[in-house]
């Protein structure tokens, strides 16, 4: 499921609405400092239809915007938010680490809670799911 990790920083890194913001995940040595950010990675997953031999997983990817405080905070959150929605939900990413993926649909959206009081932003958290196969 992490093989989506790629694909979805590629995906973001290409919206004009993103220019000048630092799109990073989870996994990869990144300066967390650099503002405005996207930062993309999975929380988990739930796993459904577990019969033998295989079962449903079904990651959570979530898109953490941050921007400081500013009066033109609320104005970038909202034109990243639009964009990051526009590109993912429904977006298929295909075949990636050996399994085909369903399309991406948002779950919810909730405003993540930062060390640093100077910090605002928004969490998008997108679900999607393949097929894993196990011993028969």
């Amino acid at each position: 499921m992490l093989a989506l990790t790629a694909p979805l920083k590629d995906r973001l890194v290409l919206l004009p609405a993103l220019t000048g913001w630092d799109v990073r995940t989870g996994t990869e040595h990144a300066d967390r400092s650099l503002l405005p950010a996207v930062d993309v990675r999975c929380n988990g997953a739930s796993v459904a239809d577990g019969r033998a031999g295989a079962c449903m997983v079904a990651p959570e990817w979530t898109v953490t915007l941050v921007v400081r405080r500013s009066a033109t905070a609320a104005d970038e959150l909202d034109a990243a938010f639009a964009a990051v929605f526009e590109s993912l939900h429904n977006w298929q990413p295909g075949a990636h680490g050996g399994r085909g993926w369903e399309p991406l649909r948002l779950q919810r959206v909730t405003e993540p809670a930062f060390a640093d009081d100077g910090l605002v932003g928004c969490e998008l958290t997108f679900i999607t799911g393949a097929r894993y196969m196990g011993q028969q």
